[in-house]
């Protein structure tokens, strides 16, 4: 690798050297992070242990750069990793350092000292230290528990899918994964009409647009480009927008596909039970599943997503919302936050806007969700690891998109502790024990 980073697919009408310098940066970063877990993973003893497993893996792809960009990556890298961390530092204590010391009595200087040891021994970038709550235990042994997203996206994933089991189902296309769904039996949100390139690809009959819409992006990710279309008298309004007929609105978004496709689907909702914590948005769970040994999917991980303040079109973490991690056993959610990367909003109980109580709330229909999400998996079952997005509707969980790289930091964040040592750790040590890798360096 020198990089391993999670390659974005390049979509041929959007302009590409913005998408390549969006790259050759997400690998920079994820260089410079997965530097000393590569260099320490050179001496660690070969032992059949999940994190010695999939590390030794990483430090071997790491040194072997594949093509001169990722050479490119891995030279610069070695230059400016001092540089970058130090800034990183600086940044992330001036926004956290002193709600941390208040709320954890570690002030900052030992902060500063906290995160310098953590990346040299850990590879840990200071937002991470503040996302997982490394301050907490700053120890490095509970550090290496965590598997950072060089690792995971940037590292193991990237490895799982260009082995020889390459994957070949759709994902990243939402358009394409939900007629794949449909044509499974698998319950998923419909799609009401694509528009790529200028032009109207599928339309659905045209009662279904007498309703509220969401749009967005066919390859968009986070809950970026998202929109909520509300409907009344015919007419369709988005925020602050004018009212639009619906040929107007079908010229619009005709327009806005010359630089990317758009879908659009029903505005569903939540069971009445999720009302009070979706803030108006859909409310829904990230449920991770990964192949386990014999090949059949395993849950592994959920949490909760609900939106806060202003935000009422979309639930994603990296448009500001929070979340809860869900119990496998009982599906009770546990206590609330954002991302950490900001550790003003801390721990809640209860939902900032409503008041409703988070913490120790069971979620309706919690069987059928993991099982929903299982029989995803298994008609998926090219891919070792999918994160899946599912909506609890009145009528029980619906799903709304997978993820073939999912950012596991959502996942460590809201369990609070790593998942190297856990069962996923294990599950991807044994994919990754099967794959042929270059011999160390």
């Amino acid at each position: 690798m020198a990089s391993l980073a999670g390659q974005v697919p390049i979509p041929a009408n959007r302009p590409q050297i913005k998408w390549r310098l969006k790259d050759f940066g997400r690998g920079l970063t994820y260089d410079i992070a997965g530097l000393p877990i590569a260099v320490r993973a050179l001496f660690e003893r070969n032992v059949n242990r999940p994190d010695v497993v999939i590390r030794r893996a990483y430090a071997r792809h790491f040194w072997h750069p594949r093509d001169l960009n990722e050479l490119a990556q891995l030279a610069l890298a070695l230059l400016i990793w001092p540089f970058v961390v130090i800034v990183l530092e600086a940044v992330f204590v001036i926004k956290n350092g002193r709600a941390v010391a208040r709320s954890s009595k570690r002030p900052i200087h030992r902060q500063l000292v906290d995160q310098a040891r953590l990346y040299l021994t850990s590879g840990v970038l200071p937002p991470w230290y503040y996302i997982f709550e490394l301050y907490r235990q700053p120890e490095g042994r509970c550090a290496r528990d965590y598997i950072y997203r060089w690792e995971s996206k940037g590292g193991v994933m990237r490895l799982l899918r260009e082995g020889d089991r390459a994957p070949s189902s759709e994902l990243n296309d939402k358009a394409d994964f939900a007629e794949y769904c449909r044509s499974r039996g698998i319950p998923v949100v419909s799609t009401l009409a694509v528009f790529r390139d200028g032009r109207l690809d599928m339309l659905a009959d045209s009662r279904a647009f007498d309703a509220n819409l969401f749009v967005k992006p066919v390859l968009g990710r986070g809950g970026k480009g998202a929109e909520r279309w509300d409907f009344a008298n015919g007419l369709y309004h988005c925020g602050r927008s004018k009212w639009f007929t619906r040929e107007e609105l079908f010229k619009l978004l005709k327009e806005r596909s010359h630089s990317g496709g758009v879908m659009i689907q029903p505005r569903l909702s939540n069971d009445r039970a999720l009302n009070r914590f979706n803030n108006h948005a859909l409310s829904t769970v990230r449920v991770l599943t990964c192949l386990d040994e014999s090949g059949e999917p395993e849950v592994v991980g959920a949490a909760m997503r609900m939106a806060i303040g202003r935000n009422h079109t979309v639930d994603n973490l990296h448009a500001g919302g929070i979340a809860a991690a869900v119990d496998l056993e009982t599906g009770r959610l546990g206590p609330a936050s954002n991302l950490g990367a900001n550790s003003k909003l801390g721990w809640v109980n209860r939902h900032p806007n409503t008041g409703a109580r988070i913490n120790g709330t069971k979620l309706p229909f919690w069987n059928e969700v993991q099982n929903l999400a299982l029989a995803a998996h298994r008609s998926f079952d090219d891919r070792v690891i999918v994160g899946w997005d599912i909506a609890i509707a009145p009528g029980g969980p619906i799903l709304i998109e997978g993820n073939g790289s999912p950012d596991l930091d959502i996942m460590q964040r809201f369990i609070r502790h790593g998942l190297m040592p856990a069962r996923l750790g294990e599950l991807l040590a044994f994919h990754v024990s099967q794959l042929e890798l270059p011999a160390a360096a």
